[in-house]
């Protein structure tokens, strides 16, 4: 993508007001109840793209745009092979795939033996403290190329909340002129890549936003094509991106997918560090990809497409309902989430009053707040309640993609993650891919190591020695072990004490265990379990000083 490309960040969504406060000059935040409460933002680590194989041969490219900036300055442009349809789509489908995809390393704990009861110091403690999708653009045949000195416009017009244009041209110069006019600020950096696409006789897809949208309702870009080798155009992008930029791609195919022109890696998954947090996944898969030159995958998961639930219920029924307070109180109760492309549509359907915050206005309309307020009725009156707008913009910006999404899901066979990480000099080639029946079916995004817990009598559950064994049977000890010499009451009072507790330094521990073998009376000592060899050691020690202390007094 070209410099105007940026990471998007959400807008903050902020906490709602009691109505006293909203209409004040300086609002005082309250517990929420509204919609604009939860602060959710999409991922922002790096490039996304999904790609659905159709049943009639053509492949639906869905790219999430990622973009921070002034909305008059947004400008995005997108190479693609074919001649493509123009839809929008959701951010839900990335959100949802992801939370089901995600490699994740996770530890189940075997406790072998018993361990010391660990107290419970309530009674204790108390004693010492008692404070205690919409129509997109059709295209006819592709046809040759237009002549050298000309721009073919394939479509010109809006599509959710963008001015689309797709482009075909036979010289880039001629192409860079067109997108100027028009009022995409090509940089000089962007000429030989133009030149690279425009010589593949790819199309372009050219991305604004309408003028009377904001940032916030960009959504992803939804293009079908007849191209059953997609690929990720990710020359362009190395006009204005960062190093190792991460790039996850999600396939929902009738079977596994698989780099067709870079390798396929493996990260080193014998690593400690990634079920103890001292390494992260990122970075082993960077590792691996740098090792191949650059240009290479990993495969995060394969397997059936996971289980999400993204669609949403018709709303026809809302346009009978005619005021504004229960109208958001119906979204709210469908599943709308206050997010801001939620928030743009209300903005131009449901203006708030000149100088007040508009999340805290819809939360204070959805609350009932607001209703019987004079300024508030006066302003609503003034510019008016269009419900078949509103559920018009609402299906069209959230509904429809939504339960187009939920369709790609519910139809397909098999889901493959791929994931890689690249920097500029990286940039020099697009990944292409393709279907592979030779690969294996499955492969887990879930790593499980076993942390096996030594227990014995003499040991806590967490002083217990600890070792860590991985997948491939690799062992590491975390905890050697410490054992606690010392009774019930005074193991509570070491805790309360904050002396002897999980997270001290283990020399810390084993002072004050130590401490507590060697005080008179120390219950322990006087009950030790004849299986612990640390417990008879320090048991015939106490007699032997205990002797040694009756025959000086027998001689005196």
């Amino acid at each position: 993508m070209e410099t105007t490309m940026r990471t998007l960040t959400l807008a903050t969504l902020g906490a709602a007001t009691a109505a006293a406060a909203l209409l004040s000059a300086t609002p005082t935040a309250h517990a929420c109840g509204g919609f604009f409460c939860n602060r959710q933002a999409i991922d922002q680590s790096g490039e996304n793209i999904a790609f659905i194989y159709n049943d009639d041969g053509t492949v639906t490219t869905v790219v999430q745009i990622l973009y921070q900036g002034p909305s008059e300055e947004f400008a995005w442009i997108l190479p693609i092979p074919a001649e493509p349809t123009v839809d929008v789509g959701t951010d839900a489908l990335f959100q949802a795939l992801a939370g089901q995809t995600t490699p994740r390393f996770v530890t189940r704990t075997e406790i072998h033996g018993t361990c010391r009861n660990e107290p419970g110091c309530y009674d204790h403690w108390a004693r010492d403290d008692a404070d205690g999708p919409m129509a997109g653009g059709g295209f006819a045949d592709a046809g040759v190329a237009p002549p050298a000195g000309e721009v073919d416009v394939r479509f010109r017009g809006s599509v959710g909340p963008f001015d689309v244009a797709v482009l075909r041209a036979g010289d880039a110069d001629v192409l860079r002129t067109w997108l100027t006019d028009n009022g995409y600020e090509i940089p000089e950096s962007a000429g030989a890549e133009l030149d690279h696409y425009v010589a593949l006789d790819h199309y372009f897809v050219a991305l604004k936003l309408l003028k009377d949208r904001e940032t916030g309702e960009i959504q992803p870009i939804v293009l079908t094509s007849e191209n059953n080798e997609p690929c990720i155009p990710i020359r362009l992008t190395r006009i204005a991106t960062v190093p190792d930029m991460p790039i996850t791609a999600y396939f929902i195919a009738d079977q596994r997918v698989r780099p067709l022109n870079f390798m396929m890696v493996q990260p080193d998954l014998d690593d400690f560090g990634l079920w103890t947090g001292e390494t992260r996944y990122f970075d082993a898969v960077t590792r691996a990809v740098d090792d191949a030159g650059g240009h290479a995958f990993v495969t995060d998961y394969a397997g059936d497409v996971p289980t999400i639930s993204i669609g949403m219920d018709p709303i026809e029924d809302l346009r009978s309902v005619t005021e504004p307070g229960p109208f958001l109180r119906e979204l709210q109760s469908r599943g709308f989430n206050g997010d801001s492309q939620l928030l743009g549509i209300l903005l131009r359907n449901l203006p708030p009053p000149d100088g007040y915050d508009a999340q805290m206005f819809y939360n204070c309309l959805t609350q009932g707040w607001c209703e019987t307020d004079a300024d508030v009725v006066a302003h609503l009156e003034a510019v008016g309640f269009d419900p078949n707008g509103l559920v018009d913009d609402l299906d069209r910006g959230i509904v429809a993609p939504r339960n187009q999404a939920q369709d790609w899901v519910d139809a397909g066979e098999h889901l493959t993650r791929l994931f890689t990480t690249m920097s500029a000099d990286e940039m020099d080639e697009d990944p292409m891919f393709m279907r592979s029946a030779e690969l294996a079916r499955e492969h887990s995004n879930v790593h499980e190591a076993v942390q096996h817990v030594d227990c014995s009598e003499e040991y806590f559950r967490w002083t217990a020695p600890t070792r860590l064994v991985l997948p491939s049977g690799r062992e590491r000890v975390l905890q050697e072990g410490v054992p606690y010499y010392g009774s019930d009451d005074e193991y509570c009072e070491d805790r309360y004490g904050g002396d002897f507790r999980p997270g001290m330094p283990t020399e810390r521990l084993r002072e004050v265990s130590d401490e507590r073998g060697v005080t008179p009376g120390g219950g322990a000592l006087c009950s030790a379990s004849p299986v612990s060899t640390g417990f008879g050691a320090a048991a015939l020690l106490g007699l032997g000083a205990a002797a040694l202390f009756w025959r000086r007094r027998k001689s005196a």
